[in-house]
């Protein structure tokens, strides 16, 4: 995921110094200089200095994998989405395109080359104080959860993992969707605010986690856990620019 940020010392601070993750790389975009935090080989989070981050939509793209983006291109055209004229190459190295989803979200599909600051950082900074070594799911802004959402579901075929309420004779009101040929979901839940995006990391011990990032905060005012709708224990809190993280575990507390 990539968003905007008022200062590149907040990322390092919130990012870095709290949440524990190594500052990768670095590389030039269209929106300016990419700094890009580690959380595996596979998922990073990046960030863009805005100085007027606070009062926009801060979520510039989520990415997803793949390792056939011209036919990944031609693909989503043939299923009329709008997708940009060719490929182009990224400042890091990898072939990207960019759509939208039915809510404005930004959607990137990139296809990561051996040459690229992301895989030539393979197996590097990882840090020990990482927080979490993955991302469970990203939480993407809607302003309305169906079922069987025609982009995720129809065009690229995401499955729901699970939605509340569990019974399909009510209303869906929020779901998890299961990324195909991977562990990790997209979360729709409504939202009026535009800058819900968020990530979500897996922890193995919330009270553990909790723990640390007290230690780590100081006096700052952490969140109260809770249980969420899918009976896990959930964790959330935001940067200084009122972007959304969340922590949760795997199993269920009941």
């Amino acid at each position: 995921m990539t968003f905007l940020v008022s200062d590149f010392q907040l990322a390092r601070d919130f990012y870095g110094d709290f949440l524990g993750f190594d500052e990768a790389f670095s590389y030039q975009s269209e929106l300016g200089k990419v700094i890009s935090f580690k959380v595996n080989d596979r998922q990073f989070l990046e960030f863009i200095e805005d100085k007027e981050a606070k009062s926009k939509t801060r979520l510039v793209s989520v990415s997803f994998e793949t390792d056939h983006l011209e036919q990944m291109r031609k693909f989503l055209q043939q299923r009329g989405v709008e997708v940009p004229e060719k490929v182009t190459l990224d400042g890091a190295g990898n072939e990207v395109i960019l759509v939208y989803d039915r809510a404005g979200v930004p959607v990137e599909f990139i296809d990561l080359k051996p040459s690229s600051l992301h895989r030539l950082s393979k197996g590097k900074f990882l840090s020990e104080n990482r927080i979490s070594k993955r991302l469970h799911h990203v939480g993407l802004y809607c302003n309305g959860v169906i079922d069987n959402d025609p982009f995720y579901v129809g065009i690229l075929g995401f499955k729901e993992m699970w939605r509340y309420p569990e019974n399909h004779a009510e209303i869906v009101q929020m779901n998890y969707l299961q990324i195909p040929d991977c562990a990790e979901m997209v979360e729709h839940y409504p939202s009026d605010d535009v800058n819900f995006s968020h990530p979500c990391f897996l922890v193995d011990d919330m009270q553990e986690t909790i723990y640390t990032l007290k230690e780590r905060r100081g006096k700052t005012q952490l969140a109260k856990p809770m249980v969420g709708k899918g009976n896990r224990w959930l964790l959330n809190m935001k940067n200084d620019d009122g972007t959304k993280v969340e922590f949760t575990e795997a199993h269920c507390v009941r």
